[in-house]
């Protein structure tokens, strides 16, 4: 037989997981905080657009890249793409 206190215990743990926890709410944007994450998202992009620049006038010049210089074009894709999609978590869609 089922003791009575341990059926009152899975039954309070499976509705304490099939509730939606606070900490799964969505969060609260402030419209500062939007503006400032797309501000830093576009200093990314045209950093990327700099380097890309950069790295094809190094080449059109004669120059001929390193691994050092490939890095800092992935680095700045890396860069680009992670502020771009901290903007979006931040302002939402």
């Amino acid at each position: 037989m089922v003791s009575p206190g341990l059926f009152a215990g899975a039954a309070a743990t499976a509705l304490a997981f099939a509730l939606p926890a606070t900490a799964h709410a969505a969060p609260v944007v402030v419209p500062d905080d939007c503006a400032q994450a797309v501000a830093v998202a576009e200093m990314a992009e045209q950093d990327y657009q700099d380097t890309v620049k950069w790295y094809k006038d190094l080449i059109a010049q004669g120059g001929n890249p390193g691994i050092a210089e490939e890095q800092a074009v992935i680095d700045a894709r890396a860069d680009r793409d992670r502020t771009a999609t901290q903007a979006q978590r931040i302002c939402g869609p």
